[in-house]
């Protein structure tokens, strides 16, 4: 079997579990025949694959990772034509984790061999995260009212401006937590690529995640470069170091509410329609099949076909 680490990477309700839960099912369930990859040898306890994935099939949201969860997931994936096994093998790691690393410069221990061993990572980005990098001349673009007058002929006082408000009257206290996402990841993406971890993965899949909801894209990588600018621009000047491939998922095939909240709006009862949950998910990019939640690992290990 070739030995294939792949990393997870992404921040709070970016998909990660519900990517797992979903190709878990569509592997395990063979409802479809065409995807790039199947479901290989497995043993061992896979209670929490099973867990997730039966969630997924109702048509629940699946509860995400909490922060002192560590879910160890191995899927063994197999390429029939010519035969070739793959293993999937990461940690479904908090996406808390992932933004305390940026924030503390700190990383788990628990997280380095994963970092340093990589060879290749599924980045994960929601459409349903609000854009949160809109620059002051954005928003004075949208909001032409709220916009300062032009400056006068005389300059004004010092330590004023020209409404007699001093600087410091407008000051709001930075908190690093407010950095927009794309900047996190385009950092920790840099971060890890330096001494001592050196993480080195040959390919990049980006996921971005709720593909349902990216209203008016026409493709993941006109909505990444839309709505990230940065991120795209950094993978685009890597591409000496990696190779990078941008995918649309709709892992859920739409709206789906939390059990607990069962009446809320939803899709679910339209999705729970489709006899095969398998055909809900939605795939978009590089010839995948419209439900193949594999094609990006079998790309990133290697072995597309």
């Amino acid at each position: 079997m070739s030995g294939q680490e792949i990393m997870v990477l992404g921040f709070q309700a970016s998909g990660k579990t519900t990517f797992a839960a979903a190709l878990w099912h569509l592997v395990d369930s063979r409802e479809i025949n065409d995807t790039a990859l199947v479901k290989g040898k497995h043993n061992g306890d896979f209670q929490y694959l099973e867990r997730i994935s039966a969630a997924w099939a109702s048509g629940w949201v699946v509860g995400r990772t909490s922060s002192e969860e560590w879910r160890p997931i191995a899927i063994n994936l197999r390429r029939l034509v010519p035969e070739t096994d793959v293993r999937l093998s990461f940690v479904d790691i908090a996406g808390e984790t992932v933004e305390r690393t940026f924030v503390t410069r700190e990383v788990d221990e628990r997280v380095e061999p994963l970092i340093r061993d990589a060879s290749g990572l599924l980045l994960f980005v929601s459409a349903l995260r609000p854009q949160d990098d809109d620059s002051i001349v954005d928003l004075y673009l949208e909001f032409p009212d709220e916009a300062p007058p032009e400056p006068a002929d005389e300059p004004a006082e010092a330590g004023s401006n020209a409404q007699g408000a001093t600087a410091s009257d407008e000051t709001v206290p930075f908190k690093i937590e407010m950095t927009p996402h794309q900047v996190q990841l385009a950092d920790l993406l840099d971060a890890f690529a330096d001494d001592p971890l050196e993480m080195r993965p040959a390919r990049i899949a980006v996921i971005i995640s709720a593909w349902d909801r990216a209203h008016g894209a026409s493709t993941p990588e006109a909505w990444l470069e839309d709505h990230m600018p940065l991120l795209s621009q950094y993978l685009a000047t890597h591409d000496d170091e990696f190779e990078t491939r941008i995918y649309g998922v709709s892992a859920q095939g739409g709206h789906v509410p939390s059990k607990d909240n069962p009446t809320e709006p939803s899709d679910r009862d339209e999705l729970l329609k489709q006899p095969e949950a398998s055909r809900r998910i939605r795939v978009v990019g590089h010839g995948a099949g419209r439900h193949d939640l594999t094609h990006p690992i079998a790309w990133l290990s290697g072995v597309e076909s």
